[in-house]
């Protein structure tokens, strides 16, 4: 009697887990075959999502991963560092969370300075539910639809901000 559950229990396991290994290969074998349908936004990484992406876990992560080794892929140019605008005597900016992650990805700054840097998190479907600036020991949740502002004072260099995953990253660029 335990015998037959036992053996059950192992093959469904091993079954689950062979389900697993497939769809993870499928979702990167997508992602590596058709760069230019693969990701389009960070909620729709394969154009066919039901074979690439089959469980919302996996789908998650298979996304993030897509997304990332295609913006790298891809030869994108990348975008202009915004500028902070001083405000108060403090210099401040807005980064935007989206689906395509952080926007702007680059922040130019100044050396010296105070800055106050805005994060709002603006969508549900990315890994970025925080934000960490190592340098600076900032590491701050990003409630959705909630601006969260972190004050330091930057010094000369550049310094990555990115996801408490450290998945979706950004840039600071002071001078």
């Amino acid at each position: 009697m335990y015998r037959k559950t036992i053996i059950t229990t192992i093959t469904l396991l091993v079954a689950a887990i062979a389900l697993s290994a497939a769809a993870f290969g499928a979702a990167q074998n997508c992602c590596n075959t058709n760069a230019q349908n693969c990701c389009s936004a960070a909620k729709n990484c394969c154009a066919i999502a039901q074979s690439c992406c089959v469980a919302k876990e996996q789908q998650v992560g298979a996304e993030q991963n897509c997304c990332m080794m295609m913006k790298k892929q891809s030869g994108d140019t990348p975008e202009a560092a915004a500028e902070a605008t001083l405000q108060n005597d403090a210099q401040t900016a807005t980064v935007d969370v989206t689906d395509k992650g952080f926007e702007p990805s680059s922040l130019k700054l100044k050396a010296g300075a105070p800055a106050k840097v805005t994060f709002v998190r603006k969508t549900d479907e990315t890994c970025a539910k925080e934000v960490v600036i190592k340098d600076y020991s900032i590491n701050r949740k990003l409630p959705l639809n909630e601006p969260v502002t972190v004050e330091f004072t930057p010094r000369k260099g550049e310094f990555a901000f990115a996801c408490g995953m450290d998945m979706i990253k950004g840039k600071l660029i002071v001078e």
